[in-house]
């Protein structure tokens, strides 16, 4: 969208498409591969025995696993992934989805489909990157 210079007005407009996910019986250090090869800074935990969709995160790897002193080889992405996923419908302004990250105090949400599948992620940078070049869309 950005590259079309249309300015973005919902968080499908801006969305990084196809989140990338995992079975959540992989182990961290197989996810942090993946995340690396694919130069990504989450994955998407596929919904395990509990039925929840997760997301696991760069930083996520640093306090639950590096900070602990775990072996990434040992543990596996349920265990450190953030649960439940928040989401947002594919039509949501970015300005709600601004609103509903800082209300979670998280940096970036999972966008979904009409039937609640995951099709995208949004950051705060991607937010924040298309307020500073087209504005805040009224």
């Amino acid at each position: 969208m950005i590259a079309s210079g249309r300015t973005p007005h919902t968080v499908k407009d801006l969305m990084n498409p196809n989140p990338v996910s995992v079975p959540p019986n992989t182990t961290v250090e197989d996810a942090m591969h993946l995340m690396r090869d694919r130069g990504i800074s989450s994955i998407i935990s596929r919904p395990g025995e509990d039925g929840q969709w997760g997301i696991m995160t760069q930083r996520d790897v640093l306090s639950r696993i590096v900070s602990a002193h775990r072996q990434p080889a040992s543990v596996r992405v349920t265990e450190v992934a953030t649960k439940p996923l928040i989401s947002v419908p594919e039509d949501l302004s970015l300005h709600d989805c601004a609103d509903r990250m800082s209300h979670h105090n998280i940096r970036r949400v999972c966008v979904v489909d009409a039937a609640g599948e995951p099709i995208g992620i949004i950051s705060d940078t991607d937010i924040f990157a298309s307020v500073e070049q087209f504005g805040l869309p009224e």
